[in-house]
This record gives structure tokens, C-alpha cells and sequence, in this order.
């Protein structure tokens, strides 16, 4: 009988608790206790990751105390540094044996366009000061635009060691399809095999 009462009691209370409420009130304690208990669903697996990552903190920090740091390699100075850089950089550039193979890689590339190289201008320069050659080419082709366009496109793409100077046209007849092509081309070479 107790028992019933006590259930009668609770009816009691939640239909009042509902009256003065409304279903505004209703839903909004729904929705809090919702939160909560997300709230502790989501926290829970976080602390024990948080505790984790805490373990593992400690663990390295008691790890690095133990081994000493590994020393450090003397600073270079900035000469030293501008030195090494120069000396890399020098390597990048083929040396005066790969002159021969260079040019063959350009005749190549010509002949594959459809503009043979019958003749050229030729002259190696070097200055006094720094570690690289200047080998010059001047070379005549005749061809459309196009073809030569493309020939200088393939030449500078193969050849990163190359550079443009200067470029030629000349055309004789307003009807001609073929121009005259000069390209003057400068190999950057290194002075000694390194």
C-alpha cells in the first residue's frame, strides 16, 4: 500500500510539475539534460586521453633528461657560408671536356625542328675573376617562326647551362615562309673539373 502511494505521490508531483511548466518548460529541461549527459559521454574519453598525453610527456621529458643534448656544430661564418654556397653552385655548370657534348645536344635538337646547322661563329671567353667560361655560338638557322621558337624553347629546356644573348631575323621576300634565324648562344662552362 505504501508502495502505491509513493507511485500515486510521484504522479502527483510530475502532473504539477507539468502544469506549471507548460511544454515550453518540459522541453527545455529535456534539452538541459541532454546536454549534460553528452557533456559527460564526450568529457570522460577526453580526460582519459588528456591523462595519457600527460604520461607520455612525462615519459619523453624524463627520457631527455637522462640523455644529453646532442652538441651543437659550430656556427660557419658568413664567408664560410657564401664559400660553400659558390662551390655548389660551381658544380651545377659542366666543365670544358662536356663543351663537345653540349654542342651535339644542340645540333640534335636543331636537326630534329628541321633546321640543320651548317655553319656558326664560335669564341670561348674568360674573365680574370670567378670560376666560369663563356663559350659563344652564333648559329644560323632557316625555318618558320614557329620552328625556331620551338628549337630555343627545347635548347634552353634541355640545356640549363645555356642562355639567350641575342636573337635574329631576317627575311628576305614578303612571300618567303622561311626566315633567316640568327641565335647567338652563350655556354656557361666551369674553368676546372671539379
Amino acid at each position: 500500500m505504501k508502495r502505491s502511494l509513493d507511485l500515486q505521490h510521484l504522479q502527483w508531483l510530475v502532473r504539477r510539475v507539468q502544469y506549471r511548466l507548460g511544454w515550453q518548460g518540459i522541453a527545455l529541461v529535456a534539452v538541459l539534460l541532454t546536454t549534460v549527459y553528452l557533456l559527460v559521454a564526450g568529457l570522460l574519453p577526453l580526460q582519459n586521453e588528456l591523462m595519457q598525453l600527460r604520461q607520455n610527456v612525462a615519459a619523453q621529458e624524463a627520457t631527455f633528461s637522462l640523455n644529453p643534448q646532442p652538441q651543437r656544430q659550430p656556427e660557419s661564418s658568413p664567408e664560410q657560408t657564401l664559400a660553400q654556397e659558390l662551390a655548389e653552385f660551381d658544380t651545377r655548370f659542366p666543365d670544358i671536356q662536356r663543351l663537345p657534348d653540349e654542342l651535339g645536344v644542340l645540333f640534335r635538337l636543331a636537326e630534329g625542328h628541321g633546321l640543320p646547322v651548317v655553319k656558326g661563329e664560335y669564341s670561348l671567353t674568360e674573365k680574370r675573376q670567378g670560376n666560369l667560361r663563356r663559350f659563344e655560338a652564333s648559329v644560323p638557322v632557316n625555318g618558320s617562326y614557329q620552328e625556331v621558337k620551338a628549337l630555343v624553347l627545347d635548347i634552353l629546356d634541355a640545356l640549363p647551362n645555356v642562355a639567350l644573348a641575342e636573337l635574329g631575323f631576317e627575311r628576305g621576300e614578303a612571300v618567303e615562309a622561311e626566315i633567316k634565324t640568327r641565335l647567338r648562344l652563350v655556354f656557361f662552362i666551369r674553368k676546372r673539373a671539379v
